[in-house]
């Protein structure tokens, strides 16, 4: 969702895939509406069979920089969204292979057309104060999380959009326009009805993000910072919470699949967070994320935590960005010219030393088991340079390029062959994580960097939510429309196949349009002790906690 963090230690992991429907997909079949057809959904998520033993205190480390906020409808993070889905859940939730499964809901049926959920709410979703999860609180957490009043006024700052915008309404309210979201209706206690205004083939998907987690309406009317101890619906509660110290938190009781194994969660924060590698060889955390520098010291005989070691591809990729409407980016040949002098694949070879993966387009390799090959401007430094002298900025000053990011290292190496091979001066801003993502909500940015996660598997998470022309998250208000167009039809396409070749062709005019250089696609390294079991890292990265436990 929203704005990412790159933070390993809430990346996302994956295996690979290949060319369309040639390798398995983390996108089954099921999740997905039959077309033509009403479709009944009751399948809830498999859980593994624990065996705990010893203390069942488990130790992750949180953000160094504490979260902005926890409360599902603001969450615009990929670390914050971690800690949210461990307090609050929703009417859906992901498997250990991505296939959306039903949580606090009992029965889905989708009408035949596709426009129509009707949840059934499952007489065990509990608060954690014991009360029932009703259908009028999942539509008031719906509502909320599109309601302006939410972000006192400040639209641009719900998360809600990016996965509600299917719904009948949803648009209206977001902008003002409404004041109720139409598609929206309790049928009874325990039944709520969801109706879109498209087709969209992720939006069972789309239901298990963390903005759109159901509160307690109780708890928001006590104002001020009510979700740091909140009255959740997931499978922890919060106990203490030290800013910029500690985090701790205790299993639920009340939760839908049962108390978890693990009676308490530690998340040491701010500086205590810092050194995570360290914590981990101190035996004071269980699991870590690591960076690249770390992987050959940990596989030496000497550390010896090899067999620790966990590998997997993530659903994440880091792109550069061009505002289409400001100068010198407003000039196609000028977009053109700089990709050709950018040797972006250079950021997985040399900058990671070839442990992520280089980025042709922005989608990763494995969504709708796809490759997601395009074609892109071959690095040609004299084209490049050539092409330059044929912008209409050719006999005329070309205004410096300015990108804004969190200190991604792509920026730097864009910076310095941008700059020597095109004479275009290109000049960098460093923004702390919150304040960049708040500008980028706001659209205060000409250019910027991105790492970008995916918050469900399928290609819309990228190319939707960031590049459609009425996306919350086109933060360069980029519109083509042969590319919504593309976008549009694959959003109505049930059939996986299908979707990836109407996907494929879409990125292809996104790439072709210049406003995007990717860069790399993240591969995430974590290490894990050996009597911490159950422990399930997926595409989309470690997304609850409830299915571990400790086995000493």
């Amino acid at each position: 969702m929203n704005e990412r963090l790159t933070r390993r230690e809430f990346g996302a992991l994956a295996a690979g895939a290949a060319l369309f429907g040639q390798r398995p997909s983390f996108l089954s079949a099921q999740g997905v509406p039959l077309a033509g057809v009403e479709t009944e959904f009751t399948q809830r998520r498999p859980l593994p069979e624990a065996n705990p033993s010893g203390d069942q205190v488990f130790r992750i480390t949180g953000p160094i920089v504490d979260p902005f906020s926890i409360d599902p409808a603001l969450v615009r993070d990929l670390s914050s969204g971690f800690l949210t889905r461990l307090v609050f859940r929703g009417l859906i939730v992901f498997d250990r292979e991505l296939t959306p499964c039903l949580e606090l809901a009992q029965r889905l049926v989708v009408s035949a057309d596709g426009l129509t959920y009707t949840f059934t709410i499952d007489p065990r979703a509990l608060f954690h104060n014991g009360q029932n999860v009703t259908a009028d609180d999942v539509a008031w957490s719906l509502t909320r999380a599109l309601d302006p009043a939410t972000a006192n006024g400040q639209a641009a700052l719900l998360s809600g959009p990016t996965f509600l915008d299917s719904v009948l309404g949803a648009q209206e309210l977001h902008t003002g326009a409404a004041t109720e979201l139409e598609g929206v209706r309790v049928i009874d206690q325990r039944t709520v009805e969801i109706r879109l205004w498209r087709p969209d083939a992720a939006f069972m998907s789309k239901l298990a993000s963390a903005a759109t987690c159901i509160v307690d309406r109780n708890d928001v009317a006590r104002g001020g910072d009510w979700w740091r101890q909140p009255n959740g619906s997931g499978p922890f509660k919060v106990t203490e919470w030290k800013v910029g110290e500690m985090l701790r938190l205790e299993r639920s009781r009340t939760f839908i699949d049962g108390a978890p194994a693990l009676e308490r969660i530690e998340m040491p924060l701010g500086p205590s967070a810092g050194g995570a590698f360290n914590l981990y060889q101190q035996d004071r955390v269980d699991i870590v994320g690591i960076g690249i520098t770390l992987i050959d010291q940990v596989q030496s005989p000497l550390v010896g935590m090899g067999d620790e070691l966990i590998q997997q591809d993530q659903f994440a990729t880091e792109y550069l960005a061009f505002r289409p409407d400001t100068p010198p980016m407003d000039d196609p040949i000028v977009r053109q010219a700089v990709a050709m002098a950018f040797p972006r694949h250079k950021i997985a070879e040399v900058t990671f030393e070839g442990r992520t993966r280089e980025a042709t387009g922005v989608v990763p390799p494995g969504m709708l088991g796809a490759e997601w090959p395009v074609e892109y401007p071959s690095y040609d430094p004299e084209a490049a340079r050539a092409l330059l002298a044929t912008s209409g900025y050719a006999e005329s000053e070309i205004p410096p390029i300015q990108i804004y990011s969190t200190g991604n290292q792509s920026v730097a190496a864009f910076r310095e062959r941008v700059s020597e091979t095109l004479g275009i001066e290109v000049t960098s801003f460093i923004v702390q994580a919150n304040e960049f993502f708040a500008g980028l909500a706001m659209r205060q940015y000409p250019n910027y960097a991105l790492y970008w996660g995916a918050d469900y598997p399928d290609p819309a998470t990228f190319l939707l939510s960031l590049f459609h022309s009425g996306a919350a998250d086109n933060y360069i208000d980029y519109a083509n429309p042969d590319f919504d167009a593309l976008i549009d039809a694959a959003m109505a396409e049930l059939d996986p196949a299908a979707r990836a070749e109407i996907y494929a062709r879409a990125q292809q005019v996104l790439i072709d349009d210049g406003v995007v250089i990717p860069t790399y696609h993240d591969v995430g390294y974590w290490l894990a002790k050996p009597w911490v079991k159950g422990v399930e890292l997926t595409p989309l990265g470690l997304l609850q906690l409830e299915t571990i436990w400790i086995e000493r």
